[in-house]
This record gives structure tokens, C-alpha cells and sequence, in this order.
């Protein structure tokens, strides 16, 4: 509440890319305050790569802060486009380039995959937290098929993202937020073997498989 307004006045007058560097100062100050201390793994695609799509469970309310805090560059994320209508949250969002996801009509719901797949094909990287919505259980829920049958559909590689420490930081039914580490774990893309359903379901499968190894 008392950062947002502040990141909001600088991005009026600056660059996108720079806003993200305002943002991500301000993400990595807030979770530093919470006692929350990032360790990464590895590390991401180098920018003459192209793009990729970065995938990882969904954990709790911190799990964007901590995405933004590592990213080596702008990289968009999608989310619920009921999102985008938060106060503050929606408007700085929206001004780093986040793209909506609507589930109301299978209309909005294809226009929105239709987005995604033309910053894909651009070389615009994204992050992606496919299950929809946080974990009730401490286990990571069933990845959406979507984001896999647009990575098939384009080519684009998928790098999985897995993470330890979050759930014991901060969980749905709770309002307690527990010093600690959070360790991110960054791992090797996972390129699609062909274009279609069944190649994207290999893919999901894949991803799945690759960070529940790296998250016990």
C-alpha cells in the first residue's frame, strides 16, 4: 500500500523496461522486509535464445514478488484478467506488459490465447502459474492444459520452475508469513517434440514430472 502508489508515479515517466527495474527493486525490498530471503538455482535463457515460457506451481500470494525479483530482464506474465481490475496491483500489471487471461466465454478465453501466442512468436518471453490458483494442500495441483498446447502449437521451449520453502512462508488459510528461505530452482527447457494435442500433452506430462523431482 505504501509502495504501490510510488511505483505507479515512476512508471509515468520512463520506459517499460525501466518500470520493471522500478518494480523489481520494490518486489525484492518487500520480500526482504517479510524475512523472506530467495536462494536460485540456475538460470534463465539468454535473451538471443528467443522466447520461452517459464512455468511454475502456484504457492501463495508471494509467488509474483519472488518471479519478479529474479527475472534477468521484462518478462510478461499471464494472469486472470480479473486481476487487472485491483486497485494498484491492476494498473502496474498492466503497465509491465502482464496479459489478461479470461475465463468468462470460450470467445475471451481464445482471444486471450490468441495474445499469447503472438508475444510467443514475437520472442517475448512469459511466466506462467498454470494451475489457476494457489495450492490448498502444499501439493502442487494439476497444470492447466492450455499454456503446453500453445508452447507445441509455436515451438516454444518450456522452462520448468520449482520451488522449496514457499508453502512453510505462506499458505492459503493462513495469514502468517514465516521468515525463511525460498529456494528457486530454474531448470533445463523442455522443447516440444511436435505440434500437436498429443505433443503438448507429452510436454505438460514432462513439466509435471520435472518439477515434482526437483521440489521433494
Amino acid at each position: 500500500m505504501v509502495g504501490a502508489p510510488w511505483i505507479l508515479f515512476c512508471g509515468l515517466a520512463t520506459t517499460p523496461e525501466r518500470f520493471f527495474r522500478v518494480v523489481q527493486v520494490w518486489c525484492r525490498a518487500l520480500l526482504r522486509v517479510l524475512g523472506i530471503r530467495v536462494v536460485l538455482h540456475g538460470e534463465f535463457p539468454r535473451r538471443e535464445t528467443g522466447a520461452f515460457v517459464a512455468v511454475a506451481p502456484h504457492v501463495n500470494l508471494f509467488d509474483p514478488f519472488v518471479m519478479a525479483s529474479i527475472l534477468p530482464r521484462p518478462i510478461a506474465g499471464v494472469e486472470l484478467d480479473k486481476h487487472f481490475r485491483w486497485p494498484l496491483y491492476g494498473r502496474i500489471i498492466a503497465r509491465v506488459g502482464n496479459i489478461p487471461l479470461s475465463h468468462t466465454t470460450p470467445q475471451r478465453t481464445r482471444e486471450s490465447l490468441r495474445v499469447v501466442e503472438e508475444r510467443l512468436k514475437k520472442g517475448q518471453p512469459l511466466v506462467v502459474f498454470p494451475e489457476g490458483h494457489r495450492t490448498r494442500t502444499g501439493q502442487r495441483g494439476e497444470f492447466g492444459s492450455w499454456i503446453f498446447r500453445v508452447a507445441a502449437r509455436t515451438g516454444t521451449p518450456v522452462v520448468p520452475i520449482a520451488f522449496r520453502g514457499a508453502w512453510e512462508r505462506n499458505h492459503v488459510g493462513s495469514l502468517l508469513i514465516t521468515p525463511g528461505m525460498w529456494e528457486v530452482r530454474i531448470l533445463p527447457p523442455i522443447i516440444p517434440a511436435g505440434s500437436d494435442r498429443a505433443a503438448a500433452e507429452d510436454l505438460k506430462r514432462a513439466v509435471e514430472e520435472t518439477i515434482d523431482r526437483n521440489t521433494r
